[in-house]
Order: C-alpha cells, then sequence, then structure tokens
C-alpha cells in the first residue's frame, strides 16, 4: 500500500490505466532512460522499436528508413524490428515500390492506421503481410519527424482490439519525437549520408561541414521542445504520485477505523497484506500471512484447531478465485487461547474481471457462540429433566395397563404410554441435537459386525411392522468397522422408520451392504412418492420438515431424525446423502471409514 500501483504502469504491465497524463510521463521518462548515452546508430534502432513494443502495448514493432525522394520514389526499407518472426523481414525489408501503411505516413506526415479488415489487406502490402503471419486486429504507422526532416516512420501491429484507444495516439505522438530526436542524434554522430559517394574526400569535407551545421540547427531548434515536453511529463508523474499517494492513505484510513477486522491481500505482487488494526488485536500481533510460517504468533485454525495449511487460508483462496462467505474458523493466538471468527472473503476485480488481489473481513462471534453454547446447554438439561417424570408416566401406564381388568382402563393406559413413548423419544432427540450444537457428542468406539448389526435391525424391523417388509442384502467378506453400535443402529433404526412412513406399503424396504476401498456404505432403499429435488439439500438441516408429498399426512416427527444421524455418521468420519427418483425410489446412504478406533472416542 506504500509503492506505486500497477495501475499507473505503461501498457504491457498488470492493472487499470490511470490517468492519461501520468501514463505520457512514465512512458517518457522510460524511453529517455533506455536511450540515454546511447550512439551507435544501429543499438539505437533497436532500443526504440523494443521500447514501442513495451510502451505501446504492441505485439510487434518496425522501424524503417524513409529517405527523401530521390528520383521521385521515396526508399522504404527495414532498420529494426521487434517481436516480428523471420518470416516477415523478407517481406517488410523493402516497401520501396510497394503501397504500404508506412509510405503513406511518410507521405503525408501524420499518423496513420487502419483496422486489418480486407480493404486495409488488399491495399497495403506491410498490413497485408503483418496480418498474414500474426493475425492482428489493426496497425499503426508514425512518421519520426524532427525539425521538419523525416526520418523513418515506426510501424506496430496490435491484437488486442479493433480501434486504438483514445489515450494511445497522443503518446504515439509525443515517443514519436523523442524517437526522432535519438535519430537525428545517431545520424550526427555517424557518417553523414552523402549521395556522391564518388567524389574525391577532399571535395567531401565542406559539404559535410554544410551538414553538420544543419544538424546543430536542427538540434538547436528540437531541444527546447524535447526539453519542454520533457518537463510537462516530469510534472504529470510527480502530479499522478501524489494524487495515488493520497489515495492510498483514505484506503488505509477506511480500512483501520472500520469496526470490523478487515485484511487486504495480493498474492500475485510478492504476497503483500494490509491488515487493519482490529484484525492485529484478534491475532494479537501480525496477521499469520504477514509472517513467515516459523515465525507466525497467531494461526488460523478450523474450528476444532488444526491449522490451516497456506492453500486453504481464506485470503489465498479469494486470489484464486475461491471466494467463501460466513464461514467460522478460529484465531489460536500464542498463548494457546481462540476467538472464534467469522470469515468471509471474496477476490478483488478489475473492469475486466482479472483478479488482482483478495479482501477478507472477520468478525468476533465468541459472544454469539457463548450465548448458543449456553442455549444448547438449557435444552440438553431440560430434555434430560423431562426423562425422569416420563420414565415414571411410562412404568405406571405400564403397570396399570397390565394389573387393571377393565378393558376401558387398559385402553387408556395404552393410549398414555404410547403418548409417553412419543414424548421420550422427541426428548431423546433434543438432547441429541443440543450434544451435537454444542459439541459435547462423545462416541463410544468398538469393533463391530456391521452386517451382524444391520441383520438385527431387519429382524426388528419385521416383529414391529410385519406389514412393512424389509430385505437385507450384504455383501461377504465385509470387516469390522470401529464404531459405536449404539448409535448405528440409531441412524438405521431411524432411517428405516423414515422408510416405513413415507415408503409404498406394498413395496419391500432394502437394505444393503457394500464395501469400497476405505469405507463401507450401508443404502436402505423404498419405493414411494419421492422427494422434491428442491427438498434434498435441506433433508439435514435441523427441524426440516418436508413441504410437499406424504407430509401433508401431518405424521409426527420433531423434524431432527436427519439431522442427528448426519451428526453421528460425521463423527465417525463418514458420509451419509440421499437420492430420489419422484414417483420411483428413494434411497438414504451412509458410509463408515476402515480404519483403526481414533484416541479419545
Amino acid at each position: 500500500m506504500t509503492t506505486i500501483s500497477a495501475h499507473d504502469r505503461p501498457p504491457g504491465t498488470h492493472g487499470e490505466p490511470a490517468a492519461a497524463a501520468a501514463q505520457l510521463a512514465e512512458a517518457i521518462v522510460a524511453a529517455s532512460a533506455a536511450l540515454s548515452g546511447k550512439r551507435d546508430p544501429q543499438q539505437i534502432h533497436d532500443i526504440i522499436v523494443e521500447q514501442a513494443t513495451r510502451l505501446l502495448g504492441a505485439d510487434l514493432s518496425l522501424l524503417h528508413d524513409a529517405r527523401a525522394p530521390a528520383d521521385g520514389v521515396r526508399a522504404i526499407r527495414l532498420l529494426a524490428s521487434s517481436g516480428a518472426p523471420s518470416a516477415l523481414h523478407g517481406a517488410l525489408g523493402d516497401l520501396t515500390s510497394s503501397a504500404s501503411l508506412a509510405l503513406l505516413a511518410a507521405e503525408s506526415r501524420r499518423v496513420e492506421h487502419a483496422a486489418a479488415d480486407d480493404a486495409a489487406l488488399e491495399r497495403f502490402a506491410d498490413v497485408r503481410a503483418i496480418e498474414t503471419c500474426l493475425k492482428v486486429r489493426w496497425v499503426l504507422a508514425a512518421p519520426l519527424l524532427a525539425a521538419g526532416r523525416l526520418l523513418g516512420v515506426l510501424t506496430c501491429a496490435f491484437g488486442g482490439r479493433s480501434a486504438p484507444p483514445a489515450e494511445l495516439l497522443p503518446r504515439v505522438q509525443a515517443l514519436g519525437a523523442l524517437f526522432a530526436l535519438a535519430l537525428a542524434s545517431a545520424e550526427r554522430e555517424g557518417e553523414p549520408r552523402d549521395e556522391r559517394e564518388g567524389e574525391p574526400r577532399d571535395e567531401r569535407k565542406p559539404r559535410r561541414a554544410v551538414v553538420a551545421a544543419a544538424a546543430s540547427a536542427e538540434a538547436a531548434e528540437a531541444q527546447p521542445r524535447a526539453e519542454a515536453l520533457l518537463r510537462d511529463a516530469q510534472s504529470a508523474l510527480h502530479e499522478a504520485n501524489a494524487r495515488l499517494a493520497a489515495e492510498q492513505q483514505w484506503l488505509r484510513s477506511i480500512i483501520e477505523g472500520f469496526p470490523v477486522a478487515i485484511a487486504v491481500f495480493d498474492e500475485r505482487g510478492g504476497r503483500s497484506l494490509l491488515a487493519s488494526r482490529r484484525c492485529e488485536q484478534l491475532c494479537d500481533g501480525p496477521h499469520p500471512l504477514a509472517t513467515p510460517t516459523s515465525a507466525r504468533r497467531a494461526l488460523l485454525c478450523a474450528p476444532g484447531g488444526r491449522p490451516l495449511l497456506h492453500h486453504e487460508m481464506p485470503l489465498v483462496r479469494a486470489a484464486r478465485g475461491q471466494g467463501m462467505t460466513c464461514e467460522e474458523l478460529w484465531f489460536r493466538r500464542s498463548d494457546g487461547s481462540h476467538i472464534p471468527v467469522v470469515v468471509s472473503a471474496g477476490p478483488v476485480r478489475d473492469d475486466h474481471g482479472t483478479i488482482l488481489g483478495a479482501i477478507a473481513s472477520y468478525e468476533d462471534v465468541t459472544h454469539f457462540i457463548e450465548r448458543e453454547r449456553l442455549r444448547e446447554e438449557w435444552l440438553s438439561i431440560v430434555a434430560h429433566d423431562l426423562k425422569q417424570p416420563l420414565t415414571a408416566i411410562t412404568a405406571c401406564a405400564g403397570m396399570l395397563s397390565r394389573r387393571s381388568e377393565a378393558a376401558d382402563v387398559r385402553g387408556w393406559s395404552r393410549k398414555i404410554l404410547a403418548s409417553a413413548q412419543r414424548i421420550e423419544r422427541m426428548a431423546e432427540d433434543l438432547l441429541d441435537a443440543s450434544k451435537l450444537e454444542a459439541r459435547r457428542f462423545s462416541l463410544d468406539r468398538q469393533p463391530m459386525d456391521l452386517c451382524a448389526q444391520l441383520r438385527a435391525a431387519v429382524e426388528l424391523a419385521n416383529m414391529e411392522r410385519p406389514e412393512r417388509a424389509v430385505v437385507l442384502a450384504a455383501e461377504e467378506g465385509v470387516p469390522l468397522v470401529h464404531a459405536d453400535a449404539a448409535r448405528v443402529d440409531q441412524v438405521v433404526g431411524n432411517l428405516l422408520l423414515n422408510a416405513a412412513k413415507y415408503g409404498d406399503p406394498s413395496a419391500p424396504t432394502r437394505v444393503t451392504l457394500s464395501r469400497g476401498e476405505a469405507e463401507v456404505e450401508v443404502a436402505i432403499e423404498n419405493r414411494g412418492p419421492g422427494i422434491h429435488p428442491d427438498e434434498l439439500p435441506k433433508l439435514f438441516q435441523r427441524f426440516q420438515r418436508l413441504t410437499s408429498g406424504p407430509s401433508r399426512r401431518n405424521l409426527p416427527g420433531t423434524g431432527l431424525g436427519l439431522y442427528i444421524c448426519k451428526g453421528i455418521i460425521e463423527a465417525h468420519g463418514g458420509r451419509i446423502w440421499a437420492r430420489s427418483a419422484p414417483d420411483e425410489t428413494t434411497s438414504f446412504h451412509f458410509t463408515l471409514p476402515l480404519s483403526e478406533p481414533s484416541q479419545g472416542g
């Protein structure tokens, strides 16, 4: 944030254009520096085409000699090129006898340009040769004039667009004047042109003196113009730098005063980073990306404490086009404490969609998480305390049903028992959900025969609901898995109950067990109305009930069953998902990893 932005650099560098005056000034300064102190004519020719290619953003630059007409024919011969394949040199080496855009510029003494369309290709030999070889969009030819003398023609070809931008032509004119001065200087340093090569040496001296005097007069006339042009360019550059510094200070003030922690990152530009004071307060020091890995005082971690790798960090991902919104992470500070933050990050792009960097915000959510934890703990306590009276109600209702001989008493007691069992299941769901939210959900993992577990669950389902057939198909040789048998049974029971609620009573429910390379997969499939595609992504959310299909029958439930199933399976390191074809089949799948039990359950 303290250096000149890439936006103010000449074409050929990355970034958006700044003010035209600033670009023109920097281009003239760069070209002047490149030509300064050069005396060899061929070296000056090469520098001119190289600087033209870089400072004008051209794909190809050519410098042709355009000497004064001799016998009515102007000589147009190639002196130097930049970006031109060798195949072009033969076609463009001598354009004396051809109609060309370079000849048109030499005759008109003004900048000429033409789109590489059919008309230009037919009219101009140089445009035709360049387009055939490079497939450019347009070509420009500029006469190089010094003190009224034509010293050459500069030709540039461009492939990026079909017409020159408005700010380019003034730059071509300014650079053309500078290049013409360089050519005039080279002419003075070298052997003067003498069409009368056959003259005796002693007869050439007066002629050389006349030529040298004319050149000195031309240089004296051009010098004030060049100095004024350079002064204007330097003034414009100074003004642009001052304006840029003020804008950078304004941006820094905004970032520093913003109430949410902000960091701005440019991975391409030397991985520079600007972090606000609030961000450094959260980190208790520099942002993790602002210091080498070995010297980091703070770490950005996933929930639970695993430090993020460099490519996983939000700013790095955003700088590569992978934005993220409201993702929870942790700042782990040097004293071992951690601060939960919600992170949103996105790329910073220019008008053309090119990514220039990335910006991220970090909001401390410690207070909100603590409130949520207290709420979940309260819910857990309520659900736990409900179990004791429900147990008493269930026991008394069962005893009353067994001991009473009156039919109406037995009927009422069975209804009491069924309602109490329903409330007990709801309380269990609320308790499990609160444990998941408060991250106090624990597993008792032991080696488990999943095939035997599924067989027992299928037999129980057939006993409890004999009208809903359930069949099991299991691969042979499925190894033991390390899992909490009670929790896995809870998942399977919930999925079988859902299949019984929503499936076709006349079609059996199929349970399959298969083995993959690193996991085993269980699928429970039933035929029925199915689930609308819009509702599939929401199935495993808390308190989610279907809004279409069979749910309109107002079947009982809390909407927590699938949410709890997801929490149980993911706590084991597995995955759970659903597939459905409306009016055909619906299947729920979950996996369990084939790995050794983790330490600490």
